[in-house]
């Protein structure tokens, strides 16, 4: 009855949901308000832009900082969410009304109970909130007077609205992905500061036009999520640096941005440094803890970027080509350091620094295996959900977003005990800290968007708002220097042909123009292997639950739905994004058990390292219990560990089975090595070779064409004598 009751939940219920929801929610109710992010081209490059400056750059730069995490002030209450999602031409002023205040600097909050940010208002097993008011005062040093100021947000589960004393900033959408606002002119240097946030949080389940829209199976955890923070840099810098990877070099674009200020003479200065991970560092955020003593520039180069003009961005391309150089893979993981200066009237005024590795995930279309460095990979995964756990509170995971490096490294420890070279980082983007420590400790990553159980009602109504293609975008740029993320997935368990694979078409062309380094897919429903829908996508992923959710039993019915699955995709490798079965006690942990080594081994023959083999991955689901807001159950005890700590008989079976290898970066202590050449990318000489061909023959057609006009007026002339005459 128990196992009926979770499949009907976890499988049928968003079917039955989105149906009741098409029913009653009128088009007029659907939400008006548009994604923030747009990309322009400036002069020939595509950049992506939010709240009027280009996207930033939301890695931990060594430049004038505030970090403003830590307590918060804050007022939960019952929000509209009609208004929260109404454009906000129409929308802000009954916003403001209704805020009473509380988006003033002045506003007396001194009564409100405080909350630590990053963190949630609503943590389990509290009900989850509706929505909540954040207000914090900061000082700003007084040397940060004509400094360009940005203010970042990590994440802010689901829309935020955001004022600096007093000024309104503008809004975002989206629970997971990173967002920026220019707060120059708001910001008062050498005074108190007051940031008022106002996050509503939809309740799941209520409404079809924001995602994830229905019945989830982990936490919604409200609030500011991610860390806050403001930087200063001068009035021209470097907004961004995104690197493609090769096998041998990098390319490497350079976005600048000039906030006011006159047309202005620039430059650039690029160095590839050397990098190193040992156990002093893995966990610091700053990456010039990485840089080796005494390292020198691998490779260096100077580009003259011209004049940058008032409020002006400009993109510069460059390309290094690196010999011997030291490849990223999940069990050598080894990285690189990328300095970026930027040069005004030959001074030095701002600089970036990015970690990066050199790896190529690609598909051996004829196998077909997944190639990781030109070399057959299969990884056994493991999936996470972005909750605290350790320490335990009464047998329970403690709850709430994982904030420290800490807490990650408590989950990768586990990881590694069970030998598990991959993992899905829940059924949204993952948090910046596990990809840190991902590209440190080596483990391969697979993180997606939320469209969780979505329907061909829900997929039309999110795509045609955008919101789906705004946060792959925003995942995309975050993590783009992430060696560890190798996956982009698109959409989880849902329905609908046509218009899913319209959808995954649309999202995977998107993520090719902006990223292009990662293999795309989607976790299907398992019991459907001839799922024609992965079409569009690098990779055909699927969710086996044979002998849990539905028959034949988990050896057997693995082993068929493989066959089938290869079948209707001869040339994409298979992905098992989640296999699994809950122990919600002592004696179900053997039934647990026994479904891990079935399938796993059901699994084994065609696995991509065999001969003929073809499937690249296996994940378990998952790690860790965690909690949940699905109707009828509180805590999932999916996890291959207790909340204590301790392994279950899942776990170790796991151990004994997983090839393991991965998450030795710290211990290696590898310092990456190369010699290298910087060289302007082929494009632009092809370019620069076409402007030269052009020339040329213009220069040499004029003098052409003048010379046979010459001579036909001579020949012309006889003849017109002789007619007059």
């Amino acid at each position: 009855m128990r196992l009926a009751l979770r499949f009907a939940g976890l499988a049928l219920a968003n079917v039955v949901l989105g149906l009741a929801l098409s029913a009653c929610v009128s088009p007029e109710a659907a939400a008006e308000l548009a994604p923030t992010l747009s990309v322009k081209s400036v002069g020939g490059s595509r950049i992506a832009f939010q709240n009027g400056i280009p996207v930033p750059t939301f890695s931990y730069q060594p430049r004038r900082r505030i970090d403003l995490g830590g307590r918060w002030r804050i007022q939960t209450m019952r929000m509209d969410n009609d208004l929260s999602l109404a454009v906000r031409s129409r929308s802000l002023k009954p916003i403001v009304a209704d805020a009473a205040g509380r988006e003033q600097a002045a506003f007396d909050d001194t009564l409100w109970p405080t909350v630590d940010v990053p963190g949630s208002y609503d943590p389990p097993p509290a009900t989850p909130g509706n929505g909540a008011w954040y207000r914090k005062d900061f000082d700003v040093p007084p040397e940060w007077q004509n400094q360009t100021v940005t203010l970042k947000f990590g994440a802010a589960n689901y829309i935020a609205d955001v004022w600096l004393n007093g000024h309104y900033l503008g809004y975002h959408e989206g629970g997971s992905t990173p967002f920026a606002f220019d707060v120059t002119d708001a910001i008062l240097p050498g005074d108190i500061n007051v940031i008022a946030a106002r996050i509503d949080n939809p309740p799941w389940g209520t409404r079809q036009d924001i995602v994830p829209w229905g019945l989830t199976d982990w936490w919604n955890y409200g609030g500011l999520t991610q860390p806050v923070w403001i930087e200063a840099t001068p009035a021209i810098y470097a907004a961004r640096a995104d690197i493609v990877p090769h096998l041998d070099g990098a390319d490497i674009a350079v976005t600048l941005h000039q906030r006011r200020g006159d047309p202005a003479p620039v430059a650039v200065g690029l160095d590839i440094l050397p990098a190193t991970v040992d156990q002093s560092n893995f966990t610091n955020p700053d990456p010039l803890s990485l840089l080796p003593g005494g390292a020198v520039p691998i490779a260096s180069q100077r580009l003259d970027a011209g004049q940058l003009g008032r409020d002006g961005t400009s993109q510069l391309h460059a390309s290094f080509s690196l010999t011997s150089a030291d490849l990223w893979s999940p069990q050598s993981p080894a990285l690189y350091l990328l300095k970026v200066e930027v040069f005004w009237q030959d001074r030095r005024v701002d600089q970036l620094y990015e970690t990066f590795g050199l790896r190529r995930i690609a598909i051996d279309t004829s196998s077909p295996r997944l190639l990781l460095n030109g070399n057959p990979v299969q990884y056994a995964g493991v999936a996470l959900h972005d909750e605290r756990v350790y320490p335990a509170v009464k047998g329970q995971p403690r709850g709430g977003p994982v904030v420290t490096a800490d807490d990650i490294r408590i989950i990768l420890e586990k990881a590694n005990a069970t030998n598990i070279q991959l993992i899905r980082a829940d059924h949204h983007p993952a948090n910046p800290l596990l990809l840190m420590l991902a590209d440190r400790l080596g483990y391969a990553i697979w993180e997606e968007i939320p469209l969780y159980h979505y329907t061909p009602a829900t997929f039309g109504i999110a795509m045609d708002r955008g919101i789906p293609q705004q946060m792959l975008s925003e995942m995309d740029l975050r993590d783009m220097n992430h060696p560890s993320v190798l996956f982009h997935g698109l959409a989880n368990e849902s329905t609908g042909g046509i218009e899913r694979e319209q959808a995954l078409a649309t999202l995977h062309d998107l993520d090719r123009s902006i990223d292009g380094t990662r293999l795309t897919g989607q976790a299907a429903y398992g019991n459907q292997p001839d799922d024609a829908t992965s079409r569009p996508l690098d990779v055909a992923g699927y969710t086996t639950y044979y002998g849990v959710f539905y028959g034949p039993d988990a050896g057997p019915g693995t082993a068929h739905a493989l066959q089938v699955a290869h079948t209707t995709y001869p040339r994409k490798p298979i992905i098992i994004l989640e296999f699994g079965r809950w122990a919600d006690n002592v004696t179900e942990q053997e039934e647990q058990r026994r479904i891990l080594a079935d399938t796993y081994q059901a699994a084994a023959p065609y696995l991509d390292e065999n001969p003929n083999g073809f499937v690249g991955a296996t994940v378990w689901w998952t790690l860790d219990d965690y909690w949940t807001q699905r109707p009828g159950v509180k805590l999932e005890h999916f996890g291959l560990y207790a909340p204590n700590g301790d392994p279950r008989p899942a776990g170790l079976q796991a151990a004994a089975l997983f090839s393991g290898g991965a998450g030795q970066g710290a211990k290696q202590k590898i310092v990456s090595t190369a010699t290298g050449q910087a060289h302007q990318p082929a494009v632009q000489n092809l370019r620069f070779l076409g402007y030269l061909a052009y020339a040329l023959t213009m220069a040499l057609a004029i003098p052409a064409i003048i010379l046979l006009g010459l001579l036909l007026l001579r020949r012309r002339a006889p003849r017109q004598r002789a007619v007059a005459s």
